[in-house]
């Protein structure tokens, strides 16, 4: 009998070797109840417990977002303003495309007489205390009409041309980024005894110049009504 038979026999029956499994089963055993310990106190990585949160180009944190819920206080707005035109705005330029008008407008602040008919000399003018664009009220513009055989100065032919308009042909006014749009109402001749309401309802535009073939007082009043801002 050898000495490895020798101490076997020794042992005895309680002191077996325990089969390999059993050390495997105990190993994962005791490997879980570490992983459960180490989970509880936030040490196991997230790609391991399949915890982490879904990250792309998208994520953002709440933080990073205003905050939610206040109500906001909505700015008192007048009807005009609802519908989509700007505050009021004095008024840059006129284009009437049906007799191929497209000039710009000034906006002195005098009722002088001599002083406007110098602006005049540069084209049409929008009188000081008539209504701005989007507002209520008369937008009054008034500009040169000459039929002398030679004139040197073109501005004094800038509203030749309005009698030429009928009911329904569209004036666009622009001014402050926008384009107020009117549509001719009438168009009338009269003399300089004739008033302007400066204060009339809604929001019109008023086009004055000189009727000349008819005689120095001789009007052209050109009334439109307003309709959209572009």
């Amino acid at each position: 009998m050898n000495d490895l038979t020798r101490g076997r026999e020794h042992r005895g029956p309680g002191h077996e070797k325990p089969p390999a499994r059993v050390f495997v089963s105990a190993t994962i055993v005791i490997f879980m109840l570490s992983l459960s310990a180490a989970d509880s106190v936030g040490f196991v990585p997230c790609y391991v417990d399949e915890t982490c949160p879904a990250l792309s180009s998208q994520s953002l944190a709440l933080s990073n977002l205003p905050e939610l819920g206040p109500e906001v206080q909505e700015s008192a707005l007048t009807d005009s303003e609802r519908a989509g035109s700007l505050a009021p705005v004095l008024p840059e330029r006129i284009i009437i495309s049906a007799i191929d008008l497209n000039l710009p407008v000034q906006n002195p602040e005098t009722r002088d007489i001599e002083l406007l008919d110098a602006y005049l000399k540069n084209g049409p003018v929008r009188y000081v205390d008539s209504a701005r664009l989007g507002e209520e009220g008369n937008v009054l513009i008034f500009a040169h009409t000459s039929h002398l055989p030679v004139v040197r100065n073109q501005m004094y032919k800038a509203f030749n041309r309005i009698p030429e308009l009928k009911p329904g042909d569209s004036i666009t006014i622009k001014g402050g980024g926008k384009s107020f749009v009117y549509v001719v109402r009438t168009l009338r001749q009269s003399d300089t005894s004739d008033l302007i309401d400066l204060s009339a309802d809604g929001r019109t535009l008023t086009l004055v110049t000189c009727d000349t073939l008819t005689g120095k007082s001789a009007r052209f009043i050109l009334e439109a009504d307003f309709i959209a801002t572009l």
